[in-house]
């Protein structure tokens, strides 16, 4: 499972001002990237794109064949569903629900039969090191996190997008999240993308886009 990203004369605005402009980026499968920047520079904005949930206003966006810039909306929809797994900042986890059953779904939402996909949610909540029967509630917000990143990984998605995955978290858990998203793009071949502005995050990336207001992203 892998999806080659490449960026061409990518530009977005916010009313009449240019958000940030990326002239052409090329990032093969495998790559650990993350968005930098202060606040209001476009992260979130970047990683949405990135993932269909926003049109920019020129240029491609292209995994592998598709170029999600063209695609219409559910056209997008159907490609995160097939390729894509999402990290939310919030985590968006029903709390009343077990982890495996938070887990779970995205097979449910996508007309899978989620008892197909049990054994490999329990994997990943084991991996994970997250209880499997406790109600997400009770949960701290570190073992709520790897409960999002194992629901983000039920359908063996290419890429992962995980915006501010390690927010709020207390640096054994920041490590925990951060090694678990190096481990799936440099082990597992995928392509994982993040937005944050943590600094030991950041420095396990294989590649870092900064953004700043107004000014080209500079690639490093």
């Amino acid at each position: 499972m892998a999806a080659h990203l490449r960026l061409a004369d990518l530009r977005h605005d916010l009313g009449c001002e240019t958000l940030f402009s990326i002239a052409a980026l090329d990032v093969p499968p495998g790559q650990f990237t993350v968005l930098t920047g202060p606040s209001g520079s476009g992260k979130t904005t970047l990683l949405h794109l990135l993932a269909g949930l926003l049109q920019p206003k020129a240029g491609s966006i292209r995994w592998d064949d598709a170029d999600l810039a063209r695609l219409p909306e559910a056209a997008r929809d159907r490609w995160r569903r097939r390729r894509a797994g999402l990290v939310f900042q919030d985590f968006h986890l029903i709390p009343e629900l077990s982890p495996v059953d938070n887990v779970l779904v995205p097979a449910w939402l996508g007309a899978f039969r989620a008892g197909r996909h049990r054994a490999r949610a329990q994997e990943l909540l084991a991996r994970f090191g997250v209880p499997e029967r406790a109600r997400v509630a009770v949960l701290s917000r570190g073992e709520q996190q790897r409960v999002a990143l194992a629901r983000a990984l039920l359908m063996q998605p290419a890429v992962i997008f995980a915006d501010e995955p390690t927010a709020s978290l207390d640096s054994a858990s920041g490590a925990t999240v951060g090694h678990v998203l190096l481990a799936l793009a440099r082990d597992e071949g995928r392509s994982v993308i993040a937005a944050s502005h943590d600094p030991a995050l950041i420095a396990l990336a294989d590649r870092r886009l900064h953004l700043m207001r107004g000014q080209p992203v500079e690639v490093a």
